[in-house]
């Protein structure tokens, strides 16, 4: 028998235009957690008519003008054979290279799977994936399947058996997610219809468009939030803006019409998610560093290469023995650090390091504890066991684009370092730089513009060095602060 989780609200914070925030909470405790900006505006899951620019053997990928500022990454495999050069792979004889399958100017469907970063096009494919209320449609595919989330064989047996008897035409793919646990034939088969539907809509405005150009866009973060999260277990829905209260009970008249009444229009004068005391555990995704209850914390550092957490014991010792007191805090930790990797959507690969436990079942524990409290997450997720080192290596993969997409902007002081170099640092480089530039012997007067803090270095610190170039080169040289430049900016003006 399954046993009943306590009820789930989503509260829709979509007041300000230039952004919409989506909470799911249990208990006054935050589960989930979605925001989009106008700035960052999202487009993974938009489908685009797109042309091929280029074509790269050397990478074994495409590159795909479909209408964004930098062309998308389109991989050999993501290249469905609908779009294969006629008689190309017939008359190939040996291994097929991209150059043998698609060509350049050639037009095709194609869908976002992971959005633009930094310098990088998005990633897309031509593998489409439709996304209803409780299936998904993947025209051009072959297989079904059942969310793996839905773990009882006997409610898998059943949804199996419902899929086989409806009338899917020939050429589509299907996949019953989470959502469609205990559903009954009928409101499932509605989610297919209105799938088709929607797919030979984007495909008549493809054929008539001309490339590159957008066919399908993704909803807004409310109904996406709606559609993906509206389970048995979410017993009222809240939402502070009324057109898009109006928006979400529209959609839910279509997908889920006995769910319209849990639809409601926050009244409260205080801001929703002050009302519901959630503001500061959202405050607690943006922070590197995390509290645990027992005085230990946790640090989440991503790096280009992997996402790396350390959990420490901190104040947490007041379990006795230091074995008892890292298994307690680790244990604690494996809760927290699942729900931080949902909350954030850190994806790739992850490094956890726990506190050493010399116990082999305390170390089971906290691996079967982390494993329990993945099952939460949408995203697929695979977790090695703990090494005698004391780490957990899994994968997890990436939902969406991560929290602080549109957040947040790098650092115009350390670039993303984290770290900004010491005035005597950038004095020592601003000493060199004025050396060299005083070298042809035609200067008679410089002046070096430097931040406020370089300037008093040099003045306080670095002034007999400054007087030796003066009489060496026979120059006058001047110093002056600028509170306006940043670490690491400096100018030299000859005079």
């Amino acid at each position: 028998m399954t046993k009943q989780r306590e009820p789930l609200k989503i509260l829709i914070n979509a007041v300000d235009p230039e952004e919409c925030r989506v909470a799911l909470v249990r208990r006054g405790h935050l589960e989930d957690f979605s925001i989009e900006t106008a700035a960052g505006e999202l487009t993974r899951g938009n489908i685009y008519k797109g042309v091929i620019t280029g074509v790269e053997p050397s990478l074994q990928a495409a590159f795909v003008d479909y209408g964004a500022d930098r062309n998308g990454f389109l991989q050999q495999h993501e290249i469905h054979s609908d779009y294969y050069v006629d008689g190309a792979v017939a008359s190939k004889k040996g291994p097929l290279t991209i150059r043998h399958l698609i060509e350049p100017r050639q037009e095709l469907l194609l869908q976002v799977t992971k959005e633009p970063i930094l310098h990088k096009g998005a990633l897309v494919t031509t593998y489409i994936s439709l996304p209803g209320r409780y299936c998904v449609l993947m025209p051009g595919g072959k297989s079904s399947g059942i969310s793996r989330k839905i773990e009882d064989e006997k409610e898998r047996q059943r949804l199996k058996g419902i899929m086989s008897s409806l009338k899917i035409p020939e050429g589509f793919g299907t996949i019953v997610r989470t959502a469609g646990h205990q559903q009954k034939k009928r409101e499932i088969s509605k989610d297919i219809r209105y799938l088709l539907r929607l797919w030979e809509n984007i495909k008549k405005q493809g054929l008539s468009k001309r490339a590159p150009c957008l066919l399908y866009k993704e909803r807004h973060l409310a109904i996406r939030a709606i559609r993906d999260r509206l389970t048995s277990d979410v017993n009222e829905i809240l939402v502070d803006d009324k057109d898009v209260c109006r928006d979400v009970k529209d959609f839910i008249r279509i997908v889920s019409p006995k769910h319209t009444k849990i639809v409601k229009l926050h009244k409260d004068p205080r801001p929703i998610f002050t009302r519901y005391h959630i503001e500061d555990q959202i405050a607690s995704i943006f922070a590197s560093r995390v509290r645990l209850k027992s005085g230990g914390h946790i640090v989440i550092n991503p790096t280009e290469a992997l996402v790396a957490v350390d959990v420490n014991s901190g104040r947490s010792t007041r379990e006795g023995s230091m074995e008892k007191t890292a298994y307690m805090t680790n244990m604690e930790a494996a809760t927290e650090i699942a729900r931080q990797l949902r909350l954030r959507d850190l994806g790739g690969l992850i490094v956890i390091d726990f506190i050493d436990m010399r116990e082999r079942k305390h170390n089971q524990a906290v691996y079967k504890a982390f494993k329990e409290h993945t099952k939460l997450d949408k995203a697929r997720i695979n977790v090695g066991m703990i090494s005698k080192f004391g780490l957990m290596e899994l994968t997890r993969q990436r939902i969406a684009a991560s929290i602080e997409y549109g957040s947040f902007i790098p650092c115009p002081h350390c670039q993303g370092k984290g770290l900004v170099p010491s005035a005597e640092k950038l004095a020592l480089e601003f000493m060199r730089r004025l050396r060299s530039e005083v070298l042809d012997n035609t200067t008679r007067q410089v002046k070096g513009v430097v931040p406020l803090n370089v300037a008093g270095y040099l003045l306080n610190k670095k002034r007999k060095e400054i007087l030796d170039v003066e009489m060496r080169r026979n120059i006058a040289i001047t110093v002056e602060g600028d509170p306006a430049l940043q670490p690491g900016e400096s100018r030299i003006i000859r005079e």
